[in-house]
């Protein structure tokens, strides 16, 4: 069976997986972070990038890739609108060789609303902008074809490109919006394994070389599961219902029924979830 990797994403100062405590970006919540996600035993550790004050994800990850040893470095994932694709790739090897090629590059084709109008760029349709991305991927893959590539999405264009082109495929939820919002109908067990039957398609023959992905949350603390009924939740690939080992049990059961491997949770559920990676590793 395909082995499991576990990664933690820090949250930024608007998300709601972390509250209003604690959201100040200094150097010190950093830098006890990156140690006790690699003291915990996470494969990733991870920044999203948004422009609402949280750390500028290239430059925070280079700074975890000095304040750790062996835990990977990833985007999750970076918004294609911000950046030259070809300065880019010059960041992505300097990265790769900082971290000792720990770095793993998430991109996505920006989705969020309120970011485009701060950094005063237009928000045009999901169509441009997915094919502003496909432009990226290949400048960037021709640029460094090591490091691994992640790209998902909810729509089944995003998911094509992804299939297509990426090492690590992320299934989440559509938004078409521009608005984040709890999880809902998107959300439930049979909208995800439609999502995952269409990365299967496009994939074809390379579909044995993609590891799937998704973002979890523990349905008790975080308010992105409170859209969902109780009965939908604990079906749910984005949600965890504790105890600890119900939690460790559906990882397993979503393995082996759907083929997600990669499981991100957030920067509040980091110490908790521990425990839930160590039955795993027992089972």
């Amino acid at each position: 069976m395909s082995a499991f990797r576990f990664g933690v994403q820090a949250a930024t100062p608007t998300s709601a997986s972390l509250g209003r405590a604690g959201t100040e970006n200094s150097e010190a919540r950093w830098h006890r972070l990156a140690r006790r996600a690699e003291d915990h035993g996470y494969h990733v550790l991870s920044l999203p990038d948004h422009l609402d004050g949280q750390l500028a994800p290239l430059v925070g990850l280079a700074y975890a890739a000095a304040l750790t040893d062996r835990i990977h470095l990833a985007t999750t994932v970076l918004a294609n609108d911000f950046r030259n694709p070809v300065v880019l790739a010059s960041e992505v090897v300097t990265l790769a060789e900082l971290s000792g090629d720990r770095f793993e590059l998430g991109l996505g084709a920006g989705w969020k609303l309120a970011d485009y109008e701060v950094a005063g760029l237009e928000y045009a349709s999901a169509g441009v902008r997915i094919a502003r991305l496909a432009e990226t991927v290949a400048i960037v893959r021709n640029a460094v074809p090591s490091v691994p590539l992640m790209l998902g999405g909810g729509g089944r264009r995003m998911l094509a490109l992804a299939a297509q082109q990426a090492d690590i495929v992320s299934v989440v939820i559509e938004n078409s919006s521009g608005i984040a919002a709890s999880l809902g109908e998107g959300a439930t067990l049979a909208r995800v394994r439609e999502r995952v039957e269409w990365v299967r398609e496009e994939a074809g023959v390379r579909v044995d070389a993609i590891e799937l992905h998704t973002r979890v949350f523990a349905a008790a603390d975080e308010p992105q599961a409170a859209g969902l009924s109780a009965d939908d939740a604990g079906a749910s690939p984005h949600v965890l219902v504790k105890p600890a080992r119900a939690m460790a049990d559906k990882l397993l059961r979503l393995r082996d029924e759907l083929g997600i491997t990669y499981f991100t949770v957030s920067e509040r559920f980091a110490d908790e979830f521990a425990r839930v990676m160590g039955l795993i590793a027992k089972a």
